[in-house]
């Protein structure tokens, strides 16, 4: 009898519990009918991003495959222009040295000209003097004779010309 009475009484306690579960049971099937449009939103979510992440791939993988075929021509390009770089910078060095070499060129050429013209200038002067001070003669006999004199005589210094023999007596 004690028997019958522990087991009625477990019973009681599982029928307790399963009324329990129940209740809850209910609530979970109300709350899934709550929840059930947020989790077809959610569930469309998660495949669009899921869509989304595979065209994502698929870009990334597209834009790698261009930039392999791109980047070695880019490093070329980038090598080239580093050459390039240094040559004008080299030729900017040059350049500055001829400019400060011109420079004094200039400088000594200005100077050159100065005293060129300085001594043009006075040789000008020293000729119109020797002008004004001799009168212009044409065909005078004086001038005849001493042409030809002149010319009797070689115009190179080097040949050396003899002397006319006097007459003693």
């Amino acid at each position: 009898m004690w028997v019958d009475v522990g087991i009625i009484f477990l019973l009681i306690i599982a029928v307790g519990f399963c009324y329990r579960l129940s209740e809850r049971l209910r609530s979970l099937k109300g709350l899934t009918t709550i929840l059930a449009p947020s989790i077809e939103r959610l569930s469309k979510i998660l495949n669009n991003s899921n869509q989304s992440i595979a065209f994502l791939k698929q870009a990334t993988e597209a834009s790698q495959k261009g930039l392999e075929t791109y980047i070695p021509d880019a490093q070329a390009i980038s090598e080239d222009v580093t050459l390039l770089i240094e040559h004008a910078d080299r030729i900017s060095y040059r350049l500055d040295e001829l400019i400060v070499k011109a420079s004094e060129i200039e400088k000594n050429l200005r100077q050159t000209l100065l005293v060129s013209m300085k001594q043009s200038e006075k040789q000008t002067r020293l000729n119109a003097d020797i002008l004004s001070k001799t009168q212009v003669r044409q065909n005078d006999p004086r001038d005849l004779f001493v042409q030809r004199v002149i010319s009797r005589y070689p115009k190179e210094p080097s040949v050396s010309v003899q002397e006319p023999a006097r007459n003693q007596g």
